[in-house]
């Protein structure tokens, strides 16, 4: 089914992302001669039902203006927060004020996303008028830690859940003031929004979770770049 209803992309860029082990933000290191950042938007760039990619950068970034597709037509930037949830308020604000219905949150460490994700979770989002999310199924034995051990207390009942992935779409105004609930006047967020859905959640929101592609790795260690690579050229060699 062809989809005519089209959405904004927000991708929340302001972190250190510390676990990297380098000298730069995760998202500017470089991957097959691009950063992986430009990876990343470029995911949405050319399709045509994406209007626009709303970037959130840190204050003190330089790095950004540098790329060449901060000149894009089709990319903003607006300034990032101290948090994850803060870049991603900020950015909605920016779109809220625009002829904007649904947007798709989507991490700026993963680089390797499918095209084909990004349609079924607009689909499913679309169809249904609901939020939703990628994901993949847990398909390891699932153990708990007994509380400042590592030391088992149990195994969990691995049926039903799932690792969630990005992009998350939602109503650009219901996740702006879901979010809002959420974040107090000093800006400081309730610990138990990990993502976008958990926000929509605790406002009694629907979101369906929509099963996406393994490859779709969130970059955190050093050897995830080299997985992300492996990833990119199978794609690039499909066509």
């Amino acid at each position: 089914m062809a989809l005519s209803q089209t959405f904004s992309v927000v991708i929340p860029a302001s972190g250190i992302g510390k676990r990297m082990q380098a000298n730069m933000a995760k998202q500017y290191l470089p991957l097959m001669n691009k950063t992986v950042l430009e990876h990343t938007i470029h995911c949405f760039l050319d399709m045509p039902l994406v209007d626009e990619v709303v970037v959130a950068i840190a204050d003190h970034d330089e790095q950004f203006a540098t790329l060449e597709l901060a000149n894009h037509p089709k990319v903003h930037s607006v300034l990032g927060g101290k948090e994850r949830a803060n870049s991603v308020f900020n950015a909605l604000d920016y779109l809220r004020n625009k002829d904007c219905a649904w947007v798709m949150v989507h991490d700026a460490a993963r680089p390797c996303l499918e095209q084909k994700d990004i349609l079924n979770l607009a689909r499913e989002c679309f169809t249904n008028n609901h939020a939703g999310i990628l994901a993949t199924q847990v398909r390891d034995t699932m153990k708990r830690t007994v509380s400042n051990s590592n030391l088992i207390d149990k195994t969990e009942d691995r049926k039903n859940l799932w690792h969630a992935l990005t992009p998350q779409c939602s109503d650009v105004k219901q996740l702006h003031q879901a979010l809002s609930e959420q974040i107090s006047s000093e800006g400081v967020i309730n610990p138990a929004i990990t993502d976008e859905a958990s926000a929509l959640e605790l406002a009694g929101l629907p979101v369906a979770i929509i099963a996406g592609s393994g490859k779709n790795i969130k970059i955190t260690q050093p050897e995830d770049l080299e997985l992300a690579e492996y990833y990119i050229k199978s794609k690039i060699n499909e066509f």
